[in-house]
């Protein structure tokens, strides 16, 4: 049964949370079928000389032409692909839709490739779920646990990625992803290309685990490692924030299903060593 909460609309879910004034113009110029369920979409800007400035983990406001309520999204492509004039032909942002035909924005994003692709949308950046933390600075930071539940990876993988590509990721990140297990293997899991790719670069400084539900993919090397036939528990919590005498320099980011989030930041901010406000949390309805 749907909580009032989750019936509520993207705008009134997110009344009080900061959002810019302006809106900007994109244009859909590319579409990537990650599984049955989900979708990459690449976003770019019209607007090429100044491209559209946000922060990690923020999401948009997205308005459809025909529909009376504006889409939420959250942003996973990083604020540096955003910018002009870059390394890349335009810039642009990165949307992961996961279907739901009862949602029109994202019913909008799910209909034939041929019906959207070139199309103009309007979108408006907003949100405080971002990196870096407004409890501390960025510098004192010296570890950063990462959870993440199903396409509450969104916000998540937009922070570590522009971590790694500024090369400011402090000396610990540890990355826990719960999620399905994906039918032909890893490649239908959302984001654990880029992770891996990370983990492979960063050995020693970023530590990803995967907790799959569902029968385990089969894999070779290394990233079996990481590999876990169950989901997060509070055990694993308790080993990625480390010593107490560490957790005072620990920053938590969790975002998922409400009920993992209110489970998981409850007992973070139970831990000794650990304060309230760096715990931070979003969830997705």
């Amino acid at each position: 049964m749907r909580t009032v909460r989750s019936s509520l609309s993207h705008e009134e879910r997110t009344s009080t949370e900061p959002r810019e004034e302006i809106t900007h113009t994109v244009l859909v110029e590319g579409i990537k079928r990650v599984n049955d369920s989900i979708k990459l979409f690449r976003l770019d800007a019209l607007d090429q000389n100044h491209g559209i400035k946000f922060l990690p983990g923020q999401w948009l406001d997205v308005f459809v032409s025909g529909l009376t309520k504006a889409g939420g999204f959250t942003i996973t492509s990083t604020p540096k692909s955003a910018l002009p004039p870059g390394d890349v032909s335009r810039p642009y942002l990165e949307l992961a839709v996961q279907k739901s035909p009862s949602n029109p924005p994202a019913a909008w994003f799910w209909r034939h490739e041929d019906d959207i692709v070139g199309s103009e949308l309007r979108v408006r950046v907003g949100g405080s779920f971002i990196w870096p933390p407004t409890c501390i600075s960025g510098r004192d930071v010296k570890n950063i646990v990462f959870v993440a539940g199903g396409v509450g990876i969104n916000p998540l993988i937009s922070m570590v990625t522009h971590l790694h590509e500024t090369d400011e990721m402090p000396p610990s990140v540890k990355f826990l992803y719960g999620t399905k297990s994906g039918s032909r293997g890893l490649d239908e899991i959302l984001f654990v290309d880029r992770l891996q790719s990370i983990q492979k670069l960063r050995p020693g400084q970023f530590q990803l685990d995967l907790f799959l539900t569902g029968k385990l993919p089969e894999t070779q090397g290394k990233i079996r490692e990481t590999l876990n036939s169950r989901r997060i528990t509070s055990d694993d919590l308790i080993s990625a924030i480390g010593d107490v005498a560490e957790r005072e320099a620990t920053v938590c980011y969790i975002c998922g299903p409400p009920p993992m989030t209110d489970e998981f930041v409850a007992f973070l901010q139970d831990q000794e060593g650990i304060a309230k406000e760096r715990v931070l949390c979003e969830k997705w309805w």
